[in-house]
Parts: C-alpha cells; sequence; structure tokens
C-alpha cells in the first residue's frame, strides 16, 4: 500500500505563487505569510480584473489576498503553467465585493487548511476560457481584456479530458452567495457551503460548454457541445492532471477512481483508500 500524498499538502515544497510573464500585470507582493495581489488588467467597462499567474497554490498557514476596489465586480485569474494549483491556505478578496473565479485547466486540490474569506460568490474551473458572451478569457495565449465587459456566463470545456477538482478542505462564501466548482471531474471529501446561495459542483465531459444564468434567485446550468459556441478560447496543449494523479501527488500507480460500498474512494490497479465525506 502506498499513501496518498495530497492528504498532507504541506509536504508538497513546490506551493507557490508565481506572475506569468505575458504582460497581464499581475504583481505578487509578499508580507510574510501573504501574498497581495494586485495589478493586472481591467475590462473596458472597468467592472472587471484580470491576473495571469505562472503557477498558483499555497501552502499552510499562507495567504492569497486579491486586491480590489468598490467598483469592480468580478477579479478573474488564470494559471498557465501546466502545474495543478495545491491550496492548502487561505484565499481571500480586501477592499471591495468582487466575485472571484479561479481557472487552472491542469488541475485545482484544496487541501484539509484551505479555506475561503471572499465578500461575493467564488469559483473555481479546469475550463480552458470563460465567457463573456461571444468573447473568451482564455487559460491559455493572448486576450482582449477591453472587450472582456459585463459578467461571466460560460465556460468551455476544450480538452478532451478536462482536468479534475479536488475538495479535501472547508470551502464557505458567505450569506446569500454562490459557490460553483466546475471541472472534468470533482471529488469532495470536505465541506461546501453557502447558506442561502447556491452550490452548484458539475462534471462537464470534454468539449463541451457550460452557460450559466441566474433569472431571479434560480441558478440554471445548461451544458452544450462546442459546437454550439460562435468561438471558442484558444487551445490548451500543456498537461492536464489526473484525478488519480491529484489525490496522490503524481505518485504510484493508480488509473482511475471508484467508490465501493463502504463508502470510501478507491484508486483503481492501487489498494489505496481515502474516507468519503461527499462524492460528486
Amino acid at each position: 500500500m502506498w499513501e496518498l500524498g495530497i492528504v498532507n499538502p504541506s509536504q508538497i515544497a513546490t506551493a507557490q505563487i508565481n506572475p506569468a510573464p505575458d504582460g497581464t500585470n499581475t504583481q505578487i507582493t509578499p508580507n510574510g505569510n501573504v501574498f497581495n495581489i494586485n495589478g493586472g488588467r481591467q475590462s473596458g467597462d472597468g467592472a472587471n480584473l484580470f491576473h495571469s499567474f505562472q503557477q498558483f497554490g499555497l501552502t499552510q498557514g499562507q495567504t492569497a489576498n486579491f486586491i480590489s476596489n468598490p467598483n469592480l465586480r468580478n477579479i478573474l485569474g488564470r494559471v498557465v503553467g501546466g502545474d495543478a494549483s495545491i491550496i492548502n491556505g487561505l484565499i481571500q478578496v480586501t477592499g471591495g465585493n468582487s466575485n472571484l473565479f479561479l481557472m487552472n485547466p491542469a488541475g485545482i486540490v484544496f487541501g484539509t487548511n484551505s479555506r475561503l474569506n471572499v465578500p461575493a460568490a467564488f469559483t473555481a474551473t479546469t475550463a480552458t476560457g470563460i465567457g463573456f458572451n461571444n468573447n473568451w478569457f482564455s487559460a491559455a495565449g493572448d486576450n482582449n481584456y477591453a472587450q472582456l465587459v459585463g459578467n461571466p456566463n460560460s465556460f468551455a470545456f476544450t480538452n478532451t479530458q478536462p482536468g479534475g477538482i479536488v475538495n479535501l478542505g472547508n470551502l464557505a462564501v458567505r450569506e446569500g452567495q454562490n459557490l460553483t466548482l466546475l471541472g472534468g471531474t470533482i471529488l469532495s471529501t470536505g465541506q461546501l457551503s453557502a447558506p442561502g446561495g447556491n452550490i452548484t459542483v458539475a462534471a462537464v465531459p470534454g468539449e463541451n460548454l457550460v452557460r450559466i444564468s441566474q433569472p431571479g434567485n434560480l441558478l440554471s446550468l445548461e451544458v452544450q457541445p462546442q459546437s454550439a459556441a460562435g468561438s471558442l478560447p484558444q487551445n490548451w496543449v500543456l498537461p492536464v492532471v489526473s484525478l488519480p494523479q491529484l489525490l496522490t501527488g503524481g505518485g504510484g500507480s493508480a488509473t482511475g477512481v471508484t467508490v465501493n460500498s463502504q463508502g470510501q474512494v478507491e484508486l483503481t490497479d492501487s489498494d489505496t483508500k481515502v474516507k468519503m465525506g461527499i462524492s460528486l
């Protein structure tokens, strides 16, 4: 038997936050264990702020602090380096009431010590692009940020096998806000909480488009083939981490994930098990 390396994310020394050298102008200012995230590029209407990271990860006790202002409605960050995001600390937004979106097609893991302190909605996704009507905030390549106006309303999963999301922590948003996890495969043995709001957890097959709307207080999610889109984000050509790799930190020989009759997660071709909290 070999143990799940990801169950103890503090062992992963590579968790860090680095801006991508792609002209997005994301600025990271460390202050002890707090990484203040400023700069970035704004949309033409000034309501959306975009960041680009080469790597995005946190070890226990670290904080990623996204700096907002009262005029920002949404903050969106992409991770472009091809490494999964291992998050075992606090993600927060200060200075405004912005929604926060984190996009990493390679995969996202929320460790046992991961937490949220965000004033509005939070979305984590392994999509390859976040849509603003017919324009895309693409996870790869250049973006025309001035055109990305209004609210995000779609997510493109253009890979054949989209990346997975694992939640081992306690992710909670404030009263009346929404919490959304969108990936190729979702596994949660932790807690998800959105009192008075909506929790959306969706496993999206590859080469599909997800459209989200919220008429009144009812959240609507529609999955369509990507051919239904008038345009698509740029292709993601870097590695995508499988769910077994996320669970094991890349080690071992597991090839898949199943749930046995005792409610335990088992890795196929391995005798490793992990106790089940919530499986989605």
